[in-house]
């Protein structure tokens, strides 16, 4: 069974390839990419999404910003048979106040030191800090404004709450940006969920991605098996 996994915040994939790579070797795996020529709303990348998925029973893995993305094409798709949120939250994380602010984001004026501090912790290899500064360094700023609005108006507990398909919660205890509070409404919205935790921060599945590789197959393994009752 293969596993589409939709990328975070910079919607590149960039910063997933190590990851995909060793998915690879147990599992085809579909690493999907942003368009870039203009912001899009959560429907319209799910839309975006849809029309790339295979044909053919898939588990989906959204990474942080792309949780609700993978909430709404399991919500439509019945395809979809298991659910991953990595990272993520199926809320927005912050108070809703804040999004008349998301206008303002412009992550050129933070220090490069504490971009990595809060997206990776102690982890950091100046291999992955010196991707992630390239990455962020290619987005437009219009881009990412976008993608932080929409965040900060979403809110798909009402769709996950509908879901029947597995579904699993993969998060980093050190995760300063998404907090246990989210992992807490998604079982709420879900109470069959799995959580499972790695000692990490935000961008588990690239400081990560051995031991995320492993939990992901693990829990497709579970879905193929649920799938031959």
């Amino acid at each position: 069974m293969p596993v589409v996994l939709l990328p975070g915040m910079d919607g590149t994939g960039e910063l997933l390839k190590d990851l995909a790579g060793r998915l690879a070797q147990h599992r085809p795996v579909q690493l999907l990419a942003y368009p870039l020529d203009r912001p899009l709303s959560y429907p319209e990348l799910a839309s975006y999404v849809a029309e790339r998925t295979p044909n053919q029973s898939f588990v989906i893995l959204g990474e942080s910003f792309s949780g609700p993305i993978a909430i709404d094409i399991a919500a439509a798709d019945s395809r979809v048979a298991g659910l991953i949120l990595a990272s993520s939250f199926a809320r927005h994380p912050l108070p809703a106040q804040l999004a008349a602010l998301a206008g303002l984001v412009d992550l050129r004026w933070l220090p490069k030191r504490l971009i990595e501090r809060a997206l990776m912790g102690a982890t950091a290899t100046p291999e992955l800090s010196a991707c992630l500064h390239q990455v962020l360094a290619g987005l437009p700023q219009r881009i990412l404004r976008g993608r932080a609005r929409e965040v900060l108006r979403v809110d798909r507990r009402e769709r996950l709450r509908g879901l029947s398909c597995p579904v699993m919660c993969l998060h980093g205890r050190f995760d300063h940006l998404v907090s246990s509070r989210q992992v807490g409404e998604i079982v709420a919205a879900q109470p069959r969920c799995q959580v499972h935790l790695l000692d990490a921060s935000h961008m588990l599945l690239a400081t990560h991605p051995e031991a995320a590789a492993k939990v992901i197959d693990d829990f497709c393994q579970a879905v193929e098996a649920r799938a031959d009752l």
